[in-house]
């Protein structure tokens, strides 16, 4: 029987790393079975190319489901990294001795998982949490993180994880799931395969949880049973960059660390005594402009080590130098060190894989372009403005707006004053999933242009309503796409011939104005959409009202957002034929006796500001609306129409002020508390600066609305007015 070794390890860590590397080098292994998925042994080769930059993670996915897929992230301080380096280095036999992918994978596209989930009991996230609290540590983290991560003495340290993890396991035997069951049974069978071969030091490395099940070997027989009937699929794998900000728990990564950037510190610097950490966070400060001198990083390693000495540690931890950095340079104040975790404590860092890594044609496209456009992934944010006017800046608007197209979110749109210019700003954040997505969109076409254009059309023959297919259009414009464009068009014009759905309509407009204001600026022919457009309006003028009269104040409100969207689209467009029908449309709500108050003043409203309506009729309408013969329930709507949004038009009009301010001191205490809601949520809506202006307005006037005669003092300082009518005359232009 072969002599075998077991090594306990985290995923990701410099001590577990270190450690491994040592147990290696002492054991001198001629077989390693490591805890990975047995598909990625046809990936062994890319292991020692100088290309091939940690973080990367091994992706492996169903090629008919690439959204079934799973990540192996690797650092350059995770032991299963440096195991796979050394087997290469050294010539040693490696084994991936975990679950085939081809079975694990079966388990999420059956809906596995999520029944053993809907049946586990509730747990805590961490099972180390126990033996912190009995060490007296705040979590598992920071126990691991002291104890094995940092630790120097690292004699017999698998022998004592293992003796922890056993202790574990019988202790909370719930944090086992029925899928670790079937991995263990399946490493198992691995080892029982092994040792029946001509090896002589075998060495297993895996997780340190799965040490006590891998040790104690059942019958081979009950594994047999444990793994009968197993599902399969068909998988393929590839590398992938990955990113430091994805190996930390917050990205939902299951064995997530806190702190990648800080692990990379200790491997990379392990006799480091502190200086050369706190030396990097003064050099990110300053680049932020703060004063920090050599003094600070000398009192903050000082202070660092004073602290740990005071605690009883062997070495200072995170904690204690983001203590001393937050007492020394941040003069106590923590909001210091959310600089210092993005930039250093999580990191920054993306990796890199080599070209001849197998990738789907659609995801080497997709990096030809980045190339050539110098866009590439990062691992931070990265904000980004294009003139359109530059070829350069053209062609990358285009495949920004292409990958949007497929749903693959690297790149947002941010917003830019004014549509109708040759700009747009962009926000580049990368996320390893936008390679699964890409993968995803592979099936439409090799590449981005060709799998656009299947892509969004056979979401484009599933579309029903106008509003939904006008804005796939105002999405489509910018990609430089004019087939897709034209199959669009035709498809809509053959939807509004066939609708009868004003409200549809109203949606459709302000898409439908964007892409026609589009075409100016690109220099694109949109004849058809402009005529759609006009139809379109018209077909509204004839038959919208009777979608505004006898309906609920919930439809109403509804409505309304549609009409102040369209109207604002319409007057952005300034075309005085659509204005004419436009208004002639808004015409007919405010004269309709029947249409909602709450539509009715928003008319009023809109023909007030164009000035389609006189004062004289503005003072008759407001008249009407604020009588005693009106329901104080429509008179609150209707106010609430004409005040939408804007309340200069109470602080400008004195008349006005009176109407409004006359009609809530008539109402009875019954009327008024049940208005409330109503008249709170009319002047909610305005500006925090009219709010003042208007409460100041409101001091002004008496009780009975008329302006107190002490409010109109005449007396004028003929010295301070001497000083400024020479002002005045230069700015009017008068002597």
């Amino acid at each position: 029987m072969s002599d075998i070794h077991f090594l306990g390890i985290r995923h990701h860590g410099p001590g577990s790393c270190r450690n491994t590397l040592q147990a290696l080098e002492r054991i001198r292994p001629d077989l390693i079975l490591l805890e990975g998925p047995a598909e990625a042994e046809a990936l062994m080769s890319f292991i020692d190319d100088q290309r091939m930059k940690p973080p990367v993670a091994l992706l492996g996915y169903q090629p008919d489901a690439p959204q079934n897929a799973v990540f192996y992230p690797f650092a350059d301080f995770s032991p299963e990294w440096q195991t796979l380096r050394y087997a290469t280095r050294e010539n040693v036999t490696l084994r991936f001795f975990d679950l085939p992918l081809l079975h694990s994978l079966a388990f999420t596209s059956e809906g596995s998982d999520k029944a053993e989930q809907e049946k586990a009991p509730e747990v805590s996230s961490d099972p180390f949490d126990l033996l912190a609290e009995a060490a007296g540590y705040p979590d598992g983290e920071s126990w691991w993180n002291m104890n094995i991560e940092q630790r120097k003495n690292n004699a017999d340290i698998f022998k004592a994880v293992r003796e922890a993890v056993c202790a574990l396991r019988e202790t909370l035997p719930e944090y086992t799931s029925q899928r670790d069951l079937i991995r263990e049974a399946w490493m198992r069978r691995m080892i029982r395969t092994a040792q029946k071969e001509s090896f002589e030091r075998i060495v297993a490395i895996c997780g340190a949880w799965h040490i006590p099940a891998l040790e104690k070997m059942p019958k081979a027989k009950e594994d047999n049973e444990l793994l009968k009937g197993l599902a399969r699929v068909r998988v393929e794998c590839t590398w992938i960059p990955w990113t430091y900000d994805r190996l930390t728990f917050r990205s939902g990564y299951g064995a997530g660390i806190e702190s990648p950037g800080w692990y990379d510190y200790l491997w990379r610097y392990p006799d480091d005594d502190g200086t050369l950490w706190v030396s990097h966070i003064a050099a990110m400060l300053r680049k932020r402009k703060m004063d920090i001198s050599v003094a600070h990083v000398i009192e903050t390693v000082r202070l660092a080590r004073a602290t740990t000495a005071l605690r009883g540690l062997s070495a200072p931890t995170l904690e204690e130098y983001n203590e001393a950095v937050t007492t020394v340079m941040g003069f106590g104040d923590r909001m210091l060190l959310q600089l210092v975790k993005e930039s250093l404590v999580v990191g920054d860092r993306l990796g890199e894989v080599p070209d001849a890594v197998p990738k789907v044609p659609l995801l080497i496209d997709v990096e030809r372009l980045q190339r050539r456009l110098r866009v590439p992934f990062t691992a931070e944010i990265r904000e980004i403005t294009l003139d359109l006017r530059k070829e350069n800046d053209l062609e990358r608007s285009l495949f920004f707006h292409r990958l949007a197209l497929l749903d693959i979110d690297w790149a947002k749109p941010e917003t830019v004053a004014g549509k109708g210019t040759f700009k747009e700003r962009w926000s580049l954040y990368h996320k390893p999933e936008q390679i699964v997505c890409i993968i995803e969109r592979a099936i439409w076409g090799n590449t981005v242009k060709e799998a656009v254009q299947k892509y969004v059309s056979d979401r484009m023959a599933g579309i029903t309503r106008i509003p939904d297919l006008t804005n796939l259009l105002d999405r489509v414009i910018p990609a430089d796409l004019p087939e897709l464009v034209a199959a669009m068009t035709l498809q809509l014009d053959r939807l509004s011939a066939a609708s009868s759905d004003i409200i549809e309509m109203l949606e459709a407009v302000p898409d439908l104005v964007n892409i026609v204001r589009y075409g100016d600026v690109r220099n694109l022919d949109f004849s058809k959409v402009e005529d759609l457009l006009r139809v379109m309006v018209a077909r509204i003028l004839s038959g919208g009202l009777l979608v505004c009269i006898n309906i609920d104040e919930e439809a109403a409100g509804e409505l309304l957002e549609h009409l102040s969207a369209t109207n604002y689209a319409i007057a952005t467009l300034d075309d005085e034929e659509l204005n004419d029908m436009w208004y002639e449309f808004v015409q007919q709500i405010r004269s309709s006796s029947s249409a909602h108050p709450l539509l009715s003043g928003y008319a009023t409203r809109i023909l007030n500001d164009r000035g389609k309506i006189s004062r004289e009729e503005m003072q008759r309408t407001l008249s009407f609306y604020s009588s005693a013969g009106n329901a104080p329930s429509d008179v609150a709507y209707w106010f609430e129409g004409f005040l939408r949004a804007s309340g200069s038009i109470l602080l400008l009009d004195d008349d006005l002020w009176q109407l409004v301010n006359n009609w809530i001191c008539g109402l009875s205490k019954e009327n008024f508390m049940e208005l409330l809601p109503v008249i709170r949520r009319t002047f909610s809506n305005f500006s925090p600066a009219e709010r003042r202006k208007l409460g100041e307005k409101a001091k002004s006037f008496d009780a009975n609305g008329r302006k107190p005669r002490n409010f109109e003092d005449t007396s004028c300082n003929d010295a301070e007015a001497s000083r400024v009518i020479p002002l005045l005359g230069l700015l009017l232009g008068v002597e």
